[in-house]
């Protein structure tokens, strides 16, 4: 059975995902400079937390690779691939929102399927040309409907 302190991953998660930017953004690519920006990023770690930290940046780069990889062979024939992008990410938003519904750090909305259709419809014109298999079961449920006009008047698509 693996055991879990919620803090510990609650101070390693951050740590990788800011250690993966920083390594982007500074051109870090040896251990020394690697665990150097690690020590600036998160000086307070402590020694054996470190391999943890690399091990889960190691999957967040992957992670990143793959879901950009992914995404630009989806957007390449959008109708408008900026948006596009935008309407594969806002499904993780989502998930986001309904995992932290879950651990009780927020009340779940009961207006939420209402807003997220309503985000599909500002971002149906712009996913014209995206393949179905793209966006998750709730996305191409409301995608399947028949077009609704958006609630607001900046609509962009």
């Amino acid at each position: 059975m693996i055991t879990t302190d919620a803090k510990f991953l609650d101070a390693l998660l951050p740590a990788a995902i800011h250690l993966h930017d920083a390594m982007v953004e500074e051109g870090a690519t040896t251990p020394a400079a690697i665990d150097a920006l690690l020590a600036r990023l998160a000086p307070d770690l402590e020694a054996d937390a470190r391999p943890f930290v690399l091990r889960l940046a190691t999957w967040v780069a992957f992670y990143t690779k793959d879901v950009i990889d992914e995404a630009m062979l989806d957007i390449v024939r959008a109708a408008n691939p900026t948006l596009a992008l935008s309407a594969l990410s806002v499904q993780s938003q989502w998930a986001a929102f309904d995992l932290r519904v879950s651990r009780g750090e927020h009340p779940d909305d009961p207006d939420k399927d209402r807003l997220r259709n309503e985000e599909v419809e500002y971002f149906r014109a712009a996913v014209s040309g995206v393949p179905p298999h793209a966006f998750g079961r709730l996305f191409r449920a409301q995608l399947a409907t028949t077009p609704t006009a958006p609630p607001y008047e900046d609509y962009l698509a």
